[in-house]
């Protein structure tokens, strides 16, 4: 809770979106809300909008009303089930992964594991993003470069953000860091971004956990983690810090 000693203009506090923070305005945002997330009368989400008039994100192939609404007190957004295809896609996200910036905020109960979060996937190879027993991982499908950070046990929603610069990968959560390096260039040419898979295959359920995804970002052609003083990286960790409010 927040308590000021003075009164503030009418609203002045309100919700974060893309409008109110500038900095994220170049950025696709899969925001989990109520009002972005379209849901049929089971509950399951048929499509999850972003801001800035992007793709929206849809359920992936084995996902047959499997991605549900979740709530965990004040958050809201996917919810994902342990080896159950609960995934969507928003197709087309960029014309080259080459160099590119992907962020979550998510949440798993203590004892749970996230599993994948993340994949931003070309066709012919794929970076993804996990959590398994308290440890982060970012790596690409063809084993071209892997980077691994250790993460508290909060029961607490997360923000973990990963970099592409041509053949560098770089993880960051709180204020640890992880960089590798490939022999080459990781990604290259459009990909499609997953949000809680891999890909539309339906028999890679134990690469699935029970992650409550509450935000999505994409930065085409910006490597974030690489690019020193970014702004965007300061706004991520402020909306972080004040959804978390």
């Amino acid at each position: 809770m927040l308590d000021l000693p003075e009164a503030l203009p009418e609203g002045a506090l309100c919700a974060a979106t893309p409008a109110a923070l500038p900095a994220l305005a170049g950025a696709l945002w899969w925001h989990g809300s109520p009002q972005t997330m379209q849901t049929d009368a089971t509950g399951a989400v048929t499509q999850w909008h972003s801001a800035n008039n992007g793709p929206a994100a849809h359920p992936t192939e084995p996902n047959t009303g499997n991605g549900q609404i979740g709530e965990a007190d004040d958050l809201f957004g996917l919810q994902c089930r342990a080896q159950v295809h609960c995934g969507m896609v928003a197709e087309g996200v960029t014309p080259d992964a080459t160099t590119s910036t992907v962020a979550v905020r998510f949440y798993t109960p203590p004892g749970e594991d996230a599993r994948t979060l993340l994949t931003l996937n070309t066709g012919d190879n794929y970076v993804f993003l996990s959590e398994t027993a308290g440890t982060l991982t970012a790596k690409d499908d063809q084993g071209l470069a892997s980077v691994d950070l250790l993460i508290s046990s909060q029961d607490a929603p997360r923000l973990a953000i990963v970099s592409l610069f041509g053949d560098q990968l770089a993880l960051s959560a709180g204020d640890t860091r992880a960089d590798g390096r490939a022999p080459t260039g990781i990604l290259k040419g459009a990909a499609d971004l997953f949000i809680g898979c891999r890909n539309h295959r339906p028999k890679l359920l134990k690469t699935i956990g029970g992650a409550l995804i509450l935000d999505v970002w994409l930065f085409p052609d910006r490597a974030l983690l690489h690019e020193p003083d970014a702004p965007e990286l300061k706004a991520l960790k402020r909306h972080h810090l004040w959804a978390a409010t």
